[in-house]
């Protein structure tokens, strides 16, 4: 099997961005191969002609849609957060760090369940604060979106542009 194939097969069927260090161990080549075969196919997807992209996340690679082509994508594939639970993590990422009981305000008795699922996901963590609970998001929100995480208004903003949640004016 060609290995630029290869690395390309385990990059599209990953749900995370994956190490360089992963892919040559569950493929079983060497590091500089896969690091190779992962620059070949970043210059091949980099055309304007396509629209996927090779992208880099710190120490991983991940195969996303160019920014121009997630509205399309978007409307086939299957959300795995529904829109009620997107709202929930858009009022986390924006207000945190906030407390359990301050969010319950907004979202209701939905709250403990989008919490569940939200942590399960590794998209937001809770911790005792007193005898409060906070939460916020973590860093892998931000590989789970590719976007930066450091200021939360371009977060609020990434996710009203681009997933369509309308935070409403409570949320500021």
């Amino acid at each position: 099997m060609n290995i630029k194939n290869m690395v390309e097969a385990a990059l599209f069927s990953s749900d995370e961005p994956l190490k360089i260090s992963e892919i040559s161990e569950k493929l079983n080549i060497s590091k500089n191969d896969v690091r190779k075969a992962i620059n070949q196919l970043k210059e091949e997807y980099r055309s304007d002609e396509r629209s996927i992209e090779i992208f880099r996340i710190g120490q991983k690679y991940v195969m996303q849609l160019k920014e121009e082509y997630t509205e399309i994508g978007y409307k086939f594939s299957k959300p795995e957060i529904d829109r009620e639970m997107l709202k929930t993590l858009a009022l986390i990422a924006y207000l945190q760090p906030v407390k359990i009981s301050d969010l319950r305000k907004y979202v209701g008795e939905k709250l403990n369940d989008h919490i569940k699922m939200l942590k399960e996901k590794r998209l937001v963590y809770s911790r005792k604060y007193g005898k409060s609970t906070v939460l916020g998001i973590t860093k892998y929100f931000g590989t789970y979106f590719g976007i930066d995480i450091s200021d939360p208004k371009n977060v609020r903003e990434y996710l009203i542009k681009k997933l369509n949640v309308d935070l409403g004016d409570d949320s500021k």
